[in-house]
């Protein structure tokens, strides 16, 4: 099996577990702690989508040689394949939105919750919350690019 295709198969196993996770294991335990693990999902999920459409196009040749971190497939992305595909740029906010979020978290001392969201603060007391509608307008924007990616790899192989 190729590159491109297992990573394609990841990003959905991830969008999977995000999904379970967000509609089926959240609304039982309401435990707003869970949004992160659904987050680190949606994040995994979008690399591997990321990874696919990159390594499919890198064999192509359409896109220069990239380093193996999100950063770097994130910025080949935005900047080779975006434009060329015609991605929505809302798939591209959500990418970095959660990238951000999980950042935040990585440096945080504090979090709790409030109502049905996670409230992160970190060292400056700046303050950051994950709600539940958020986090499904990232799961939808991480199906919608492994929708992308399926379509982009069909087409160029059935050419």
């Amino acid at each position: 099996m190729e590159k491109h295709q297992e990573s394609l198969q990841k990003a959905k196993f991830q969008y999977d577990a995000a999904f379970h996770l967000l509609t089926v294991t959240y609304p039982f335990l309401k435990d707003p702690k869970l949004l992160i693990a659904v987050l680190s999902n949606i994040h995994t999920s979008m690399e591997y989508a990321l990874d696919a459409l990159l390594s499919f196009e890198r064999q192509l040749q359409l896109v220069p040689h990239y380093l193996d971190n999100f950063q770097s497939k994130f910025n080949v992305f935005q900047y080779k394949s975006v434009r060329r595909n015609k991605i929505d740029p809302a798939i591209v906010r959500s990418m970095e939105m959660v990238q951000t979020l999980l950042n935040f978290h990585q440096r945080s001392l504090i979090e709790f919750h409030r109502q049905d969201k996670l409230v992160i603060c970190d060292k400056e007391f700046e303050i950051q919350q994950v709600a539940p509608t958020d986090i499904r307008n990232y799961l939808d924007a991480s199906k919608a690019l492994i929708t992308i990616a399926e379509r982009i790899i069909s087409i160029e192989r059935n050419k």
